[in-house]
């Protein structure tokens, strides 16, 4: 009764707009979510082949440095270990 008819409509319609809004921003959020768990997963995997390749390079040199020292052969290499292993 302190509104009145017009006041009572003018609340009805800004809570009806402010839940409108409340769900596209909710809806909005989902999405983004559901984005960044398929970029992680996406992410996930790529590393996952990353890290079969780098291991199965690692093998490889291991025989060849094994088969080279079966040949009287000592293996030397030219790589440098990352910063971080240097430290």
């Amino acid at each position: 009764m302190a509104f009145g008819t017009g006041g009572i409509a003018s609340l009805v319609g800004f809570l009806k707009l402010w839940f409108e809004r409340k769900d596209a921003f909710d809806k909005a959020r989902r999405e983004h979510i559901e984005d960044l768990a398929r970029w992680r997963n996406e992410l996930q995997g790529t590393v996952y082949e990353l890290q079969a390749l780098v291991e199965y390079y690692r093998h490889v040199s291991a025989d060849y440095a094994w088969q080279l020292r079966q040949s009287g052969i000592e293996p030397t290499t030219s790589a440098v270990p990352p910063e971080k292993l240097n430290e």
